[in-house]
């Protein structure tokens, strides 16, 4: 019996350290703010140290930080407040009712990378309430999973913080699973060996005072009374140790006396235990201590006393029942509620994906029916193209046709030197022929078919075999025809008359 109360008496006093270095190492990793985004950092720091030990209110007020940080899509305030609000409920030993939260935790989005730290966290602390519900499997995979998690984390402190204290929550799990007190020391020593390498000395010796502590308390578990009492004076000794960490504290240097049997000691130190945790309202500390307290009265003959204390036991034990029902109750609900939450997104997601699709459907329908009857229209509007440009082909030809044979006869009856020369030209060249005209209204008929010549690109030589003169005669005629017609001297009379 005297075994089984220590080992009680030992899991809780190790509930409290760790609880002190979830709340402690929570509010180092956090930024402190002002205002906006920063206003709600600095609320949520000023809730890390309150004055109210009110569990109620205070999670109505963390409730109505996170809605706030909600509404500014402040991701890194619904983090915080949300940590925070299951500290709370860790500290007060309502673990079912931290679940919820640590689920939220898990499934909030990360958009920023350095919000990691507060998902391994969650974590962290859910494998330690799984551990106080005795669900040691899932506790061994949430801690392992967040000590994977925070090797990854870039920034040295922040990792040193985060391994530390998941080592010091996996030695916890070890010590409740029954592991060998040396496997317990490793992973402590381990834990301590990371808060050693923090830069930041307030941080550091804060952190190493809880590691000293719950290194107090594995020794002491081996039977190793002076190094647990070495590391307690070592904790209690230092001016940074807070009223939360020294009540754990308290606990085990009492029991550490209670082996030696110096009563004195021993109730004074539970005596020191019981003030703090009844100030801070902590009813796992107070059970541990009402229970230990009745045992040692009544060993010592004070019946008033061990029945005083007895009575304190009774009814705290009585309201930590009612609080575990109204916590599962209350958990169960939330899983419900967060079940048909889910289900309904996914209802919705659903029915947009199909909307989508039909929508999707429709316009490729429409679209593919825009291009069929434009395809239609322009195989329409090719083929009629098709056929005026065979008709327009045909008509060219014919006239081309036409003006080869025009031609020939015009050429025949000017190497015939034919009197129906110029008129037949007329009737072929009639542009050219109305334009050298109205040019030049005084030409003569003479000047008229010796252009006429130049037209048909008729050679010097060919005019003079044609018309029966001389080449020098045709040579001078085309002198004075450029001076009558103002045709410069360095241009072709050729290329001149075939441009008018």
């Amino acid at each position: 019996m005297k075994n089984k109360i220590y080992l009680n008496n030992i899991t809780l006093i190790r509930h409290n350290i760790l609880l002190f270095c979830v709340l402690f190492s929570y509010s180092f990793l956090s930024a402190q703010s002002y205002y906006t985004p920063k206003r709600i950092d600095s609320l949520i720091t000023s809730n890390e140290k309150p004055n109210d030990w009110s569990l109620e209110k205070n999670i109505d007020f963390l409730t109505n930080v996170y809605r706030e940080s909600e509404k500014l899509h402040y991701e890194k305030g619904m983090y915080r407040c949300l940590i925070q609000i299951s500290n709370w409920y860790m500290m007060k030993a309502q673990y079912k009712k931290a679940l919820p939260y640590f689920e939220k935790i898990e499934n909030l989005t990360l958009n920023n990378p350095d919000n990691l730290k507060y998902k391994i966290m969650a974590l962290q602390s859910k494998s330690f309430a799984f551990t106080n519900l005795g669900l040691y499997d899932d506790a061994h995979v949430a801690i392992d999973e967040s000590i994977r998690q925070a090797n990854m984390i870039s920034d040295s402190e922040t990792k040193f913080k985060l391994l530390g204290r998941g080592l010091d929550i996996k030695s916890a799990l070890y010590i409740e699973i029954k592991m060998p007190q040396d496997s317990v020391l490793f992973y402590l020593k381990k834990s301590a060996a990371q808060y050693k390498q923090i830069k930041n000395t307030s941080e550091r010796t804060n952190l190493l005072n809880a590691a000293y502590i719950n290194m107090s308390t594995g020794f002491f578990n081996a039977k190793k009374l002076d190094s647990a009492m070495y590391y307690s004076r070592k904790a209690i000794n230092s001016k940074q140790l807070s009223n939360e960490a020294r009540s754990p504290v308290f606990q085990t240097i009492a029991q550490i006396y209670r082996e030696k049997n110096n009563w004195d000691s021993t109730f004074y130190y539970y005596k020191q235990a019981e003030a703090i945790s009844t100030k801070l309202g902590n009813p796992l500390d107070l059970k541990s201590i009402y229970q230990t307290l009745t045992e040692m009265y009544d060993k010592s003959g004070d019946k008033e006393n061990a029945l005083l204390y007895a009575k304190k036991y009774s009814q705290l034990s009585d309201s930590l029942n009612i609080i575990n029902k109204q916590s599962a109750a209350i958990a169960n609900k939330n899983i419900k509620e967060d079940l048909q939450e889910k289900n309904a997104s996914q209802q919705e997601r659903l029915y947009k994906i199909i909307v989508s699709i039909i929508v999707m459907l429709i316009f490729i329908s429409l679209l593919l029916l825009y291009i069929f009857r434009n395809y239609d229209k322009e195989k329409k509007s090719q083929k009629e193209k098709k056929s005026i440009i065979e008709e327009k082909t045909k008509e060219l030809e014919k006239l081309q046709s036409k003006m080869n044979d025009s031609f020939d006869e015009v050429v025949a009856l000017a190497k015939n030197n034919d009197s129906a020369f110029l008129g037949r030209f007329k009737e072929v060249y009639p542009d050219f022929y109305n334009k050298l005209q109205q040019t030049y209204p005084d030409i003569l008929n003479s000047e008229l078919t010796f252009c006429a010549y130049l037209k048909l690109n008729f050679s010097t030589k060919e005019i003079a075999t044609y018309t029966f003169t001389a080449i020098k005669s045709v040579q001078n005629r085309k002198n004075r025809l450029r001076k009558r017609l103002n045709i410069p001297s360095d241009e072709d009379i050729y290329i001149w008359i075939d441009k008018l």
